[in-house]
């Protein structure tokens, strides 16, 4: 089971992300599910435990599936009713630090669909002229910073964006992404890539810029729209460029399978699919 790690942030909005979670936590399970990118989604468990929230997000799949399959016998149905179908769950465990660690499930809900399934229960300031925007941020290993701040001279940094995954919320917030959102509609793009032209590092003054522009990248990222974002470097000025591919660089820690308890239905058991992420979150959040 591989983990991600992410920075939480909410704008023009009264909700903490405790609030946000409590708020869903306490609905009917009925009332919890929404549709997120044509498939249902929801917050099957949630629960408050010592400085942490527990949860466990499902996506149910039922447009058709997978059959059972034994060796020696033929393919048959598993006997759904229909309106059952396939569910898929990732675990994941908030800290109030603002950290958001999340099982990876390829099938799965992936984080852009957490973040937009949560999206939909946040509630915006009355106050403020934007809209309630959460955000998760993908956290990058120091190294890929450091190898910048090394680094003499960068000449340039391409960022590829799956248009599919920027919202109308993301667009509303970020100019590019507007853009982005814009050229997705009139050319069907599922990808928009742009390359930014940059200088020398003169005294590392240029440092601070290059840094903010990734991050402010990762920032409207929520998880899953920046496919790929490099950076061209040079360690001395007359030296070989090399590309230092930053998404590369994310916090993750992997927990073998055998660690996990399997049910009788071959899925990986919630509890301890739970307690490994909250384990595996704590180590991490010791070293920050």
């Amino acid at each position: 089971m591989r983990i991600h790690f992410y920075k939480t942030e909410i704008a023009h909005s009264p909700d903490k992300f405790s609030d946000l979670l409590d708020r869903i936590g306490t609905m009917p399970l009925v009332d919890r599910e929404r549709e997120i990118n044509g498939k249902a989604v929801f917050l099957e468990a949630c629960d408050a435990r010592n400085g942490f929230y527990e949860m466990d997000f499902t996506q149910r799949r039922t447009q058709n599936g997978p059959g059972y399959s034994r060796k020696g016998e033929k393919t048959t149905d598993f006997g759904l009713d229909a309106d059952a179908g396939f569910g898929e769950q990732a675990a994941a465990v908030w800290s109030q630090k603002g950290y958001f660690a999340v099982q990876y499930n390829h099938y799965g809900v992936r984080p852009s669909s957490i973040r937009n399934y949560l999206q939909r229960f946040l509630e915006s300031d009355a106050s403020s002229s934007g809209r309630a925007l959460l955000s998760l941020n993908p956290v990058l290993d120091n190294m890929a910073f450091a190898r910048l701040v090394r680094s003499e001279k960068q000449t340039r940094l391409l960022c590829t964006v799956e248009a599919s995954t920027v919202t109308q919320e993301m667009a509303d917030s970020d100019v590019a992404l507007g853009v982005v959102q814009r050229l997705s509609e009139q050319t069907s793009a599922g990808r928009v890539e742009f390359s930014v032209s940059l200088g020398k590092n003169k005294k590392k003054h240029g440092l601070r810029n290059i840094r903010e522009l990734v991050e402010n990248l990762l920032g409207v990222n929520n998880s899953e729209s920046v496919s790929n974002l490099k950076v061209w470097i040079k360690d001395d000025l007359d030296g070989t460029t090399e590309v230092l591919d930053l998404l590369e660089h994310r916090e993750t820690a992997l927990v073998p399978d055998n660690q996990l308890k399997v049910t009788s239905g071959r899925r990986f058991d919630y509890s301890s699919r739970i307690h490994a992420l909250r384990e595996e979150f704590k180590k991490w959040l010791s070293k920050r």
